[in-house]
């Protein structure tokens, strides 16, 4: 089913947590003149200092002390959230277990203001955080208390256009059930001596004390079988996710030729430049891992400057994802929703769990055995087999098959009393090069 509701609609949407502006770039770049940012927020002072700097407002501050009931209404929320441990001693798993989180900020704003769709990002772990009780916890407010239909995948920088090895968790929801597919990582042969700067300031090169001061420290860890220390990326490899602190800059040297002028520093205070060429990369080259544009602007200090993108997300990831949603909301294609009964949600809510914890093994056989025992044992209620597949798949389930599964599924279809289940799931299974994958039963 298709309208035209959302065709030529011009969106309004809110930054939460904006940091630097990051989400908000990449749906700008993807909804060019069919966007409008009525609102931000964000607690840091010197981050807010650079959004103004790039977009010509400065966001609002705490968003705990923000009135759902003073946001403008708009259409897409946006929010790359902090992580917070979750109280869910109770667990009810619903809306009050987030209390006292700033998820339940977001939840609150959802819930008052009801908009058409929205993206959360995360650091990839959340997904496991607290053996899942957190991301749970999450996905039931979402889908259970405030009625989205949401998508969830994790995505890596690296994909989509970017030389930097950056996973982060997406949560994309829609009011309506809309037909909506994450972006399809890109061909990419960005390296890393695409980013960096033609002339370096003699300030970013390690000192010769403070690089042999790495080098020890590398030497206790290993010594301990630890794979701590610093870190030279080669110029045709790809960065280590950019994170806040030292750690951050001193996993991602790099190597310069040695200038002559580059290795005595001024004053008394002389120090012998690194004979080795290594230096941090600059801001600049930092921003240009997360694909920002060179003429954003960065009114703060250096040290500020590395925290802010340590925190930013990845620009093209979003771009990519906010082209998919532009797509699905213009179209507005609704799918058909799944009508499951009380104990169809239990068992597949257990095969997510299953999953989560790689429970299915990679060994052929055991997966099949795992199946066959769930009948035997009459743990699999469900009548619509279709649906659970379509469960599975939803959480790639599907991609823990190969070649060999299958063969063993074969042999076992002969032997099953409940035949007719797995043949159907040997069914709905197609082989593509290495790896079976689930059709679409939309």
């Amino acid at each position: 089913m298709s309208t035209e509701k959302f065709k030529n609609k011009i969106f309004k949407a809110i930054d939460l947590f904006a940091g630097i502006g990051g989400i908000g770039l990449g749906f700008s770049q993807a909804f060019k003149e069919k966007i409008d940012f009525v609102f931000a927020n964000e607690i840091n002072e010197f981050a807010c200092n650079t959004y103004e700097a790039n977009f010509g407002e400065n966001p609002y501050g705490d968003i705990t002390k923000i009135n759902p009931d003073d946001i403008p209404d708009f259409d897409i929320l946006l929010a790359g959230f902090p992580c917070q441990a979750f109280s869910i001693a109770g667990e009810k798993r619903g809306f009050d277990d987030t209390r006292g989180t700033l998820f339940f900020n977001i939840a609150s704003i959802l819930k008052k203001k009801d908009p058409d769709a929205f993206l959360l990002e995360n650091v990839k772990h959340l997904k496991h955080h607290d053996k899942g009780r957190t991301f749970q916890v999450i996905i039931d407010v979402l889908t259970e208390d405030l009625g989205y239909h949401i998508h969830v995948k994790v995505l890596n920088a690296k994909d989509f256009g970017v030389p930097q090895n950056r996973e982060r968790i997406f949560i994309v929801g829609f009011k309506e059930n809309m037909q909506f597919e994450f972006p399809t990582p890109l061909k990419n042969n960005k390296k890393i001596d695409d980013i960096l700067e033609e002339e370096v300031n003699e300030k970013y090169y390690l000192s010769h004390e403070y690089l042999e001061g790495l080098k020890k420290h590398r030497a206790r860890h290993e010594a301990k079988g630890n794979g701590f220390g610093y870190e030279v990326i080669p110029r045709d490899g790809i960065a280590n996710a950019l994170v806040c602190g030292g750690m951050g800059r001193e996993r991602n040297l790099v190597r310069d030729e040695v200038l002559p002028n580059a290795w005595k520093g001024q004053g008394d205070d002389i120090q012998l430049r690194n004979e080795e060429g290594l230096r941090k990369m600059t801001p600049r080259e930092w921003a240009r891992l997360q694909g920002f544009p060179d003429s954003f602007k960065f009114p703060v200090s250096m040290t500020q400057s590395y925290k802010q993108l340590g925190n930013s997300v990845a620009v093209p990831v979003i771009k990519a994802i906010a082209e998919k949603m532009k797509i699905a909301l213009e179209n507005n294609i609704i799918v058909e929703v799944l009508d499951l009964k009380k104990e169809e949600k239990e068992l597949l809510n257990l095969l997510e769990k299953m999953y989560i914890r790689d429970a299915f093994t990679k060994t052929g056989i055991k997966f099949i055995d795992s199946i066959q025992n769930f009948i035997e044992n009459q743990y699999l209620r469900i009548s619509n087999f279709d649906k659970l597949i379509q469960v599975m798949e939803r959480y790639e389930i599907s991609k823990r098959i190969n070649k060999n599964q299958i063969k063993f599924a074969i042999k076992l279809i002969r032997a099953s009393s409940r035949g007719e289940f797995l043949k159907n799931l040997r069914e709905i299974f197609k082989t593509s090069e290495n790896q079976l994958t689930l059709t679409n039963f939309n």
